[in-house]
C-alpha cells in the first residue's frame, strides 16, 4: 500500500456541498423551446431532452485528490446500440478501480475515466434494438 489514507466520512469533497442533493438541471434543449408554427414534434422533443448527471472521474494517476465529482450534461438520444440508461441508486468504486487510481491495474483506460463500474439502479431509457430490457416504471 502506498501509506495513503481514505479520507474520513466527516470530510466532505470540495465539488460536493449535499450528498443528497440531485445534480443541478440542465438548461432546455434548443429541441424544447415552444415549436414553431406547423411544426408538430412532442416525440422528437423528448428524445432530445438533455439530462444531467454526476459521475466520479479519475482525472490522473496518485491519490484521492486525482478523483473529482463532475457534473456532465448528455441527450437522451445518444444512446448507442445496445445501451441502456440507468438510474444509479448505487454505486461503489472496486478494487481494481482504486488500484487504476495508482496506475496499478492495465485493465483499465488510460484517465480521464469515469469510475463506477458496480451500481444498482432503474432502467430509463433502452437503445432501440435492445429487447431484453425495459424502461421500469
Amino acid at each position: 500500500m502506498s501509506g495513503e489514507e481514505a479520507p474520513t466520512q466527516q470530510q466532505e469533497p470540495e465539488q460536493v456541498k449535499k450528498p443528497d442533493e440531485p445534480p443541478p438541471a440542465a438548461a432546455p434543449a434548443p429541441a424544447e423551446a415552444k415549436p414553431e408554427s406547423g411544426s408538430s414534434r412532442p416525440a422528437a422533443a423528448e428524445e432530445e431532452k438533455t439530462i444531467s448527471y454526476r459521475a466520479l472521474v479519475l482525472t490522473g494517476y496518485g491519490g484521492y485528490e486525482k478523483i473529482k465529482l463532475q457534473v456532465k450534461s448528455m441527450n437522451k438520444s445518444q444512446l448507442k446500440a445496445g445501451e441502456v440508461l440507468v438510474r444509479v441508486k448505487a454505486c461503489g468504486l472496486n478494487f481494481a478501480e482504486l488500484l487504476g487510481k495508482q496506475g496499478l491495474y492495465e485493465l483499465l483506460p488510460s484517465p480521464p475515466i469515469t469510475l463506477g463500474m458496480e451500481g444498482s439502479g432503474v432502467i430509463e431509457a433502452v437503445a432501440e434494438d435492445v429487447t431484453d430490457r425495459k424502461v421500469s416504471n
